[in-house]
């Protein structure tokens, strides 16, 4: 099941919408609906612009982001955007210090920017009505009148603070936030990466209990739930972290299968004789090989099974299987590494190759997992 909907690409990263977006619907209709009086459209349509402009600081602070990783040679998977703000999918992250801290300090640095922007023209231009809105945004229960102000007046304002806010909330050194992966940056100088994440980790935490003590205290539900997240997400980059390190720890050689099947590729070989074949065969992987014994690619007896005899029963295999697809692992790489290659290359195991190629069993992804779900 689908969680984000595509809506297109800005700079050639894909653009999603996470499904929680309905509930910013459902809350604009019920902010603006009264129980017997008329639908007021007024307000929903100012609520509308407002969440208009929180999410364009948040998308151009991701799309940041983005391009300071193209600069580094990291291409970005998607960017997300949520209720309660967005993301930036890194195909990989950053473990280079200086490259980490550039882009964290990326989306921040585009919404000071954008705030810098705005400034000239709230103070500069002349225009009182920009001064008089600023001070109701930052005391909306202020003895403040304002006359005949126009919408783009406000929208300049709005854009002004809610820029600055972003940039300087991003700031604070709470991981997961921008300040808190500066702060990890900077840890991992000193220390291991692992041993930094764990710290700026468990800042991160601290401080998302402090805000959620200080939403309850305010009463704002909205901080609440940003502060719930903040302390979700150290947490789990924690156990990310420390699954990778006990991955790098491990090598392809001592997790590698030697129960597996070989079924030999041939012009003549139909998916009818392959299924005739693998029946008998158990449940293991099966290694498609052509007639060099070089490897083609790694199916399983359920994948051939399940096929539509009738479009293959005439054809060669090759015409199902396709053309060579596979990567080979030399037993001494790490299963970080062979982790990384799985989700790459997206196949359901490796051929595990010694230096003179000669294959000395498979790897799948239960290896992986099985150190993944080790407590230590």
């Amino acid at each position: 099941m689908k969680t984000s909907l595509q809506i297109g690409r800005i700079a050639g990263v894909p653009l999603q919408f996470h499904w929680s977006f309905l509930l910013v619907g459902i809350w604009l209709v019920y902010d603006s609906w009264t129980p017997g009086r008329d639908f007021n459209w007024d307000n929903f349509q100012w609520l509308l612009v407002w969440i208009s402009m929180v999410f364009l600081a948040v998308l151009l602070h991701e799309l940041g982001h983005a391009l300071v990783a193209r600069r580094w040679g990291i291409d970005t998977e998607k960017i997300v955007l949520y209720p309660i703000g967005g993301g930036a999918f890194l195909e990989k992250m950053p473990e280079v210090p200086r490259e980490e801290i550039s882009i964290a300090l990326a989306g921040p640095a585009v919404n000071f920017i954008l705030a810098g922007l705005m400034a000239p023209i709230i103070w500069y231009s002349g225009n009182e009505d920009f001064l008089l809105i600023l001070k109701l945004f930052i005391q909306p229960n202020g003895n403040i009148v304002i006359f005949d102000a126009s919408i783009w007046e406000y929208l300049v304002v709005v854009f002004f603070a809610l820029n600055l806010l972003l940039g300087a909330f991003n700031l604070i050194p709470a991981f997961p936030l921008d300040g808190g992966r500066v702060l990890r940056a900077i840890l991992s100088m000193r220390f291991s990466r692992t041993r930094a994440t764990v710290l700026a980790g468990r800042i991160g935490m601290w401080g998302g209990f402090f805000l959620l003590a200080a939403g309850v205290y305010l009463q704002d539900v909205v901080f609440g739930i940003g502060a719930l997240f903040i302390i979700i997400l150290a947490a789990s980059e924690i156990q990310v972290q420390r699954r990778r390190e006990r991955l790098s720890k491990a090598v392809v050689g001592d997790y590698l299968r030697e129960d597996f099947q070989r079924l030999y590729l041939s012009p003549q070989l139909s998916l009818a004789a392959a299924r005739t074949k693998v029946t008998p065969w158990p449940d293991q992987p099966i290694l498609l090989l052509d007639q060099w014994q070089q490897p083609h690619g790694i199916t399983n007896k359920q994948s051939l099974l399940t096929k539509d005899l009738d479009e293959y029963a005439d054809n060669a295999i090759t015409t199902l299987v396709g053309q060579a697809k596979w990567e080979g692992l030399h037993p001494e790489e790490s299963l970080l590494r062979a982790a990384e290659k799985l989700d790459e290359h997206q196949l359901f195991a490796f051929p595990v190759l010694d230096h003179y190629g000669r294959i000395l069993g498979l790897l799948d992804r239960s290896a992986v997992e099985k150190v993944i779900r080790r407590k230590k």
